[in-house]
């Protein structure tokens, strides 16, 4: 029996009480899952782009430009770091407003969803860009001509085929960048309107949860 309470006791000071207000803890997740993300598109471009042949080239030192030009181009867009903070909404809903009565059963799938959604239009804009270039060059090549190609000329309009790719991908980008921002704001209300119900009911009818977002 001592032994027993013993162990209850040091149990009850291990115990601390959260002193992080709900949107704190919605910040540290978000924050969190961000920064796996931005880790892991670090090294995903790095492998592409140094390791994988994603210049095309042979990886000789002339080439070393075409790479960086590559690895600037990919690191402008942030889209796993977006993915990441899409998929946090549904992680704040599960982990922190469930507890509180908020919506419940969220599953992966309701998580991973938006995140597949945004990455898998992005993939899609550029796999259909590289078969549009991959097509025009077999054309090319097909017809036998062979002068123009001597001239650095391209079989196909190269500042439509850029515009076209970046406004989508742009497109994409802001549509979503939107989503979570609209998202983030109504869930922080939320988060904040509980934090104030917390208050009130401990007597501190005066506090005010801090805005983060």
């Amino acid at each position: 029996r001592k032994i027993k309470k013993r162990f209850m006791s040091f149990e009850e000071e291990e115990e601390e009480p959260e002193l992080r207000t709900l949107q704190q803890q919605a910040a540290a997740i978000t924050t969190g899952m961000i920064s796996v993300a931005v880790g892991l598109a670090c090294a995903e471009n790095f492998m592409y782009v140094f390791f994988l042949g994603g210049t095309g080239g042979d990886g000789g030192g002339l080439n070393i430009y075409q790479e960086m030009a590559i690895l600037l181009f990919r690191s402008i867009f942030p889209i796993h770091a977006l993915s990441a903070a899409m998929q946090s909404v549904s992680m704040i809903r599960k982990f922190i407003e469930e507890r509180l009565g908020g919506e419940r059963n969220i599953g992966v799938g309701r998580i991973i969803f938006p995140a597949i959604l945004l990455h898998g239009t992005f993939d899609a804009i550029l796999m259909s860009i590289n078969a549009y270039i991959e097509s025009s060059w077999d054309r090319y090549y097909e017809s036998g001509g062979e002068e123009n190609l001597a001239n650095g000329d391209a079989p196909y309009n190269v500042v439509a085929v850029n515009l076209i790719a970046s406004v989508g991908i742009i497109a994409v980008m802001t549509v979503s960048f939107c989503w979570f921002t609209c998202q983030n704001r109504r869930q922080m209300l939320r988060l904040a309107s509980f934090d104030m119900r917390n208050a009130a009911k401990a007597g501190r009818g005066s506090f005010n949860a801090p805005n983060l977002v």
